[in-house]
């Protein structure tokens, strides 16, 4: 098993790469994408989770992260569709469901992409424990973009508040794995 430092590591790493891709997409959607439409928020789902497969793909050890960025790409288009097909039944509920379906796919994610497999049923409750925890946490936060557009968006606490939303998810994903093989 590798060591407590090694899984902070990997957790923090994981949280500020995906907290800064956020922040920046926050503050691109603020300044160039006045309205919403489902177009934008299909690529702005794959492309955002496209860097989370990449990212988590290279923390768990994969031989090649290329595909799990592709992989990732996926993940977060399909979510934006769960998200535009709920949200006329569920209003902004759905923008949850869809973030916690996240993290059950990215645990499987993880489980194929590692150099050190864990098997069983560790990836399935790792999935199930990184979507209710990071769940608690992007609904914690999830005011930071309602509301009318900002122009004087602070983004500092963009920031913060993803890594507030991101840090349960990659605790729960990376904690206590299994060094990688490399």
């Amino acid at each position: 098993m590798k060591g407590l430092s090694s899984d902070v590591r990997g957790v923090v790493l994981g949280t500020l790469i995906m907290a800064a891709v956020s922040t920046f997409a926050d503050a691109f959607w603020a300044a160039a994408l006045p309205e919403h439409r489902a177009v934008y928020g299909l690529v702005h789902g794959g492309l955002l989770f496209g860097v989370f497969g990449l990212a988590l793909a290279w923390l768990v050890g994969a031989s090649r992260v290329i595909p799990w960025g592709i992989v990732g790409v996926l993940v977060g288009a399909f979510a934006a569709v769960i998200f535009y097909g709920l949200f006329p039944f569920v209003g902004i509920v759905a923008m949850l469901v869809a973030w916690m379906g996240l993290w059950l796919a990215f645990a499987q994610v993880a489980e194929r992409a590692a150099a050190s497999p864990e098997g069983g049923a560790r990836p399935i409750l790792r999935g199930v424990v990184a979507a209710v925890l990071s769940g608690i946490g992007f609904w914690a936060i999830s005011g930071i973009w309602l509301g009318p557009h900002d122009p004087g968006m602070l983004y500092w606490r963009n920031f913060a508040s993803w890594c507030v939303a991101f840090a349960p998810g990659f605790l729960a994903l990376l904690g206590g794995r299994p060094e990688p093989q490399r």
